[in-house]
């Protein structure tokens, strides 16, 4: 077993994507995995399964993060059959609509700004209740560069991951003399379906540009990220807190 061994890590998003990938790393590295996610249900199985044949266990948690009432209660259901609640692994979030501000209809942009920002504090909010009563607890919220970049029609991904990592810094500055860390995984193009729908709304002109100006000159892998999340929640990264890191291939300092 490794160094999360006797642990519970609980990954929204866990499904697919980022998501799964975190599970993955967590539960290779001996933690038992919950895994929330809104409708993906057979590809929910197949993760849990994956996640079970590492040898740890599983917890399957289908939830709408719109619902603070359901997140609340998939927390406690985690805390319930694990005993505890050490990792909180936000990865859920909602697709851009590539628009300028000018032609956004205000319903659609209010509502992706409530799924991907106020979902995120529908999980974060009960997690804390419990980490704060059990005295520790890491919490990685997956960011984007858009909230640093503020590429045009991306209004709406700039201004939910800028609030989500504004909250992030809110939490470490309030929990950390709690044993309480959190921080954030600002990533870049990533290889996941929700990237592949913006690559399509892009065009393939469009796309063979971003990516050849990408320094390291292609997409990240979800692998990579889990990656820099499992070191934040790890004893490795115990005096990391309130940062926004960037695993973006350099992208962001591309223009």
């Amino acid at each position: 077993m490794g160094d999360f061994a006797g642990k519970a890590a609980l990954v929204t998003g866990g499904s697919r994507g980022i998501g799964r990938a975190m599970a993955m790393e967590f539960a290779r590295r001996g933690a038992n995995v919950g895994l929330v996610y809104r409708s993906s249900s057979e590809l929910a199985k197949e993760a849990v399964g994956e996640i079970e044949a590492t040898g740890v266990k599983a917890l399957d948690l289908q939830t709408d993060l719109n619902d603070a009432t359901a997140s609340a209660a998939a927390i406690a259901k985690m805390v319930e059959t694990f005993g505890s609640l050490d990792i909180l692994a936000h990865s859920a979030g909602a697709q851009v609509e590539w628009k300028p501000v000018r032609d956004h209809d205000t319903a659609d942009w209010g509502a992706f700004v409530h799924n991907d920002l106020i979902g995120a504090f529908n999980i974060i909010q009960p997690a804390l209740q419990h980490m704060h009563e059990q005295r520790s607890g890491v919490i990685v919220a997956i960011s984007s560069i858009a909230a640093q970049m503020c590429q045009a029609r991306n209004s709406q991904g700039a201004a939910a991951k800028a609030g989500l990592e504004a909250l992030i810094r809110v939490v470490a500055r309030e929990e950390g003399r709690y044993g309480i860390r959190a921080n954030a995984v600002s990533i870049g193009l990533t290889d996941t379906d929700q990237a592949r729908e913006a690559l399509e709304q892009w065009g393939e002109e469009a796309t063979q540009k971003i990516i050849a100006g990408i320094p390291l000159g292609r997409m990240g892998r979800p692998e990579e990220i889990a990656g820099m999340a499992a070191y934040l929640a790890s004893d490795a990264g115990s005096y990391i807190t309130g940062k926004v890191l960037q695993v973006d291939g350099g992208q962001i300092i591309s223009g």
